[in-house]
C-alpha cells in the first residue's frame, strides 16, 4: 500500500515520462496511482482545472482529458488510458464513472477511497465488484455501481439488504421481491482486513428439551395415576408442546420436546418392598421393583425412551409407546414409607448396570440405546436439556434423609448392598446438566416427599426466577401437596415455570453449517435442504465456516436478566430472556478469485452441550469472501 500511495504522489512526473507503476502487479495498482494523481496532482485536488490542462484534449472523448490520464495503461491492455473508453476494465466506460461536467474537473469518487471511480474496480466499496454489478444493471438504470442497496429491499426486521448478502443468500438484488429473511447475519470479510464485529441477539429459553415422567406406582399413587391418564393427550401434552398464553403466568411452549415414560417402587424385599409370587419375573405387577423403562406388553417389548410426539401442531399426541405404557401402570405394593427414587434416578441418568443384593436380588434390565452418543437409560439426545418429571408421595430411600437410607451395613437381614448413594444420585443428574420437576401427592405423610425434592431440586439447579415480592429462585416443586385431580394441572405448571421463568448459564457453540438434507439443521424445527460449504481452492474438502469465528462474547444490558458474566457464558439468566453475545471474525487465509460464501451456525446453549433458545437460540451466518479485485483483470 505504501508504494502505491508513492506512485500517486509521482504519477504527474511518470506520465511526463511515458512511464507508469506497473511493478505493482498490474491494473490495481496503476488504477489507484493514476486516481489519485488525477485527483490530487493534475486537476488540482478539490475539482479546479490545473494550469497544463486542456479540456479540449480529450483523445477517447470520454469527458476526463488526456492531462488527467496520461499515458499509464491501468488495466493492462496495452491502450493507454487516454485511449481507452473503459480504463479499468470493468464493463462500465470512463464517461459513464467518470461523471465531471468538464474534463478537466476531478472525476468522480464514489466511496471517497481515494481511487476515482473509472479506475476503482469496486466503486461503492461495497463487495461487489463493478463488473458483477454491470452483469445485472446492464443499462445502467439502478445504479447498482454506486449503491449498495439497489432495490431499496429491507429484511422482515427492517435492515437494508445490501446487494452483497443478497448474491450471497442466492436472491436478486435487483428484486425487492426475492430477499433472505434475515439480512443482519453476515460478514463481509476481504482478505487479512482488521477483524470485523457484530451483535446478535438470542433467545435464552428452554424450546427443546426430552421429558421424562418418573412415576411412583405404588398403591397410595393410583388415583394420580389416573388422573395422568385422563389427561396426558388432552392437556399435558397439547400445553407442553403448544403453550398456555391464558394460563398466569402464560406457559411458553416448548416444541421441540420428546417425551418418554418409566416408573418405580422399591427393593423388592423386607421391609422396603415385595417380592412377588415369582421374584425372577421382573414385570410381575405383584411384586416391587427398584424402576423400569422396559415393559412387556401383550407379549411385546415396548421401551419408555424419549421419543418424538406424534402428528402436527396444534394437534400433538404423546408418542404411542408413552400412552401404552402409562396405560398398563398399576398401584400395587411398596412396603414401608420411602420408596426408590433416588436409585431409579442413578440408574436413568447413568444407564449404568445395577445391582443389588443381599435381602434378596433386584438388577436393572440393559440399556437399549441405538445410538451409542445418546445418554443415560431413557435415550436422552446428547444437545437436548433432559427434565425428569417425578410424580410421588413419599420421601427417597437414600435421600437427603440418613434416617430413610437402606441398610447397608448388613447388621439386619435387610441389609442392602449396591445401592447408591444420594452424593452419587446429585452427580449423576448433574453430569448430564438434568433439571428436576417434582409433583408431590396428597397420599402419603404430609411434606415429606417435597422436602426431598426440595432439595434435590436445590441441588441441581432445578429454579425458577419468582419476581413476586421483589423476586427470588425458587424451586420447580409444588408449593404444598397436591390433590390427586390436580396432578396434571401442576405438571404443565411447573414445566411452564422451567421454560418460561427457569434459571439457566447460557453460552455459545460455533459449528460449521453443514446440513445432510431433510433434516432440521437450523433450529427452526423444519427440514432443511441439503448444504455444503464451497471448497477452496476447489478440489479440497468443502470449507469450515467456524474457522472466520474468533470469539464470542456476552455483551452486558440493562436492565440484566442475568445474575453475572464473564467473556465466554451468561450466568443465572431468567426466563426466556433475550441476550446477546458480540461475534468477532476475520479472514486470514483466502483471497478467492470469485464470490465465496461460507456459512456457520452459532447456537446459545448451557454449558453441558443443551440446546437452548429453539429457533431464536440459533443463527445461521453468512461469511461473504469477496473475490480479490485484481482477479478481474485480464
Amino acid at each position: 500500500m505504501d508504494f502505491m500511495r508513492a506512485c500517486a504522489f509521482l504519477g504527474l512526473m511518470l506520465v511526463a515520462l511515458g512511464a507508469g507503476c506497473g511493478d505493482t502487479g498490474g491494473a490495481e495498482g496503476a488504477a489507484g496511482a493514476a486516481g489519485a494523481a488525477g485527483a490530487g496532482g493534475a486537476s488540482g485536488g478539490s475539482g479546479g482545472s490545473g494550469g497544463g490542462c486542456d479540456p479540449t484534449l480529450d483523445s477517447d472523448s470520454d469527458g476526463i482529458a488526456d492531462f488527467i490520464e496520461g499515458e499509464l495503461d491501468s488495466d493492462g491492455d496495452g491502450k493507454p488510458d487516454k485511449l481507452d473508453e473503459d480504463s479499468d476494465n470493468d464493463g462500465w466506460t470512463d464517461r459513464e464513472e467518470g461523471g465531471a461536467s468538464n474534463p478537466c474537473l476531478r472525476p468522480r469518487d464514489s466511496d471517497g477511497d481515494g481511487a476515482l471511480d473509472h479506475l476503482d474496480l469496486d466503486s461503492d466499496n461495497d463487495g461487489v465488484p463493478d463488473r458483477d454489478e454491470r452483469a445485472y444493471d446492464p443499462d445502467g438504470s439502478k445504479a447498482c455501481r454506486v449503491k449498495e442497496n439497489c432495490d431499496d429491499d429491507v429484511d422482515e426486521g427492517g435492515q437494508p439488504v445490501i446487494d452483497l448478502v443478497e448474491l450471497a443468500a442466492g436472491s436478486d438484488p435487483v428484486d425487492p421481491n426475492s430477499k433472505p429473511p434475515d439480512a443482519t447475519l453476515f460478514f463481509v470479510l476481504p482478505y487479512q482486513e482488521p477483524e470485523k464485529t457484530k451483535d446478535f441477539v438470542f433467545s435464552a429459553g428452554v424450546k427443546d428439551a426430552d421429558i421424562y415422567f418418573l412415576i411412583d406406582t405404588t398403591q397410595s399413587m393410583g388415583p394420580a395415576i389416573q388422573n395422568i391418564k385422563e389427561s396426558l393427550d388432552s392437556k399435558i401434552i397439547p400445553t407442553i408442546l403448544n403453550g398456555d398464553p391464558d394460563a398466569k403466568p402464560p406457559i411458553p411452549a416448548i416444541p421441540g420436546a420428546w417425551l418418554g415414560i418409566g416408573d418405580f417402587r422399591d427393593i423388592p424385599w423386607a421391609p422396603y418392598g415385595e417380592p412377588g409370587a415369582d421374584p425372577l419375573d421382573l414385570d410381575a405387577p405383584d411384586r416391587d421393583w427398584v424402576y423400569r423403562n422396559r415393559y412387556s406388553l401383550q407379549g411385546q417389548q415396548v421401551l419408555g425412551n424419549v421419543a418424538p410426539p406424534e402428528g402436527t401442531a396444534p394437534a400433538f399426541q404423546a408418542p404411542q409407546a408413552l400412552r401404552d405404557i402409562l396405560g398398563s401402570l398399576e398401584a400395587k405394593n411398596g412396603g414401608d414409607a420411602p420408596e426408590s427414587t433416588s436409585q431409579a434416578l442413578w440408574i436413568a441418568a447413568t444407564g449404568l448396570p445395577y445391582k443389588a443384593t443381599k435381602g434378596g436380588l433386584w438388577e436393572s434390565a440393559p440399556r437399549s440405546c441405538a445410538d451409542p452418543l445418546l445418554v443415560g437409560t431413557p435415550c436422552f439426545r446428547p444437545d437436548k436439556l433432559p427434565i425428569f418429571v417425578i410424580l410421588t408421595d413419599a420421601a427417597f430411600h437414600n435421600g437427603p434423609n440418613p434416617e430413610n437410607d437402606y441398610d447397608s451395613t448388613c447388621a439386619t437381614e435387610a441389609c442392602v448392598a449396591g445401592a447408591v448413594s444420594y452424593k452419587q444420585t446429585i452427580d449423576a443428574l448433574n453430569a448430564i446438566n438434568a433439571k428436576v420437576v417434582g409433583v408431590t401427592v396428597n397420599t402419603g405423610a404430609a411434606g415429606t416427599a417435597r422436602a426431598d425434592l426440595n432439595d434435590l431440586a436445590t441441588q441441581t439447579g432445578s429454579v425458577y426466577f419468582d419476581p413476586s415480592f421483589g423476586g427470588a429462585e425458587r424451586t420447580l416443586v409444588t408449593s404444598k401437596d397436591t390433590e390427586s385431580g390436580d396432578v396434571s394441572t401442576e405438571v404443565v405448571r411447573l414445566i411452564g415455570r422451567l421454560a418460561g421463568q427457569g434459571i439457566n448459564n447460557v453460552t455459545t457453540r460455533s459449528q460449521n453449517y453443514d446440513c445432510p438434507g431433510n433434516v432440521d439443521c437450523d433450529g427452526d424445527q423444519k427440514p432443511d435442504p441439503e448444504y455444503r460449504n464451497p471448497s477452496f481452492p476447489p478440489g479440497s474438502p468443502p470449507l469450515d465456516g467456524s474457522q472466520f469465528i474468533l470469539k464470542v462474547v456476552p455483551v452486558p444490558s440493562e436492565p440484566p436478566r442475568y445474575a453475572s458474566l464473564d467473556q465466554t457464558t451468561f450466568y443465572g439468566v431468567r426466563g426466556d430472556a433475550e441476550v446477546t453475545f458480540r461475534v468477532h471474525a476475520r479472514n486470514n487465509t483466502y483471497r478467492p478469485d470469485s464470490l465465496l460464501v461460507v456459512q456457520a451456525r452459532i447456537q446459545v446453549q448451557t454449558p453441558g452441550g443443551q440446546a437452548l433458545g429453539g429457533a431464536n437460540g440459533v443463527k445461521r451466518v453468512y461469511f461473504v469472501i469477496p473475490r480479490d479485485p485484481g482477479a478481474l483483470i485480464k
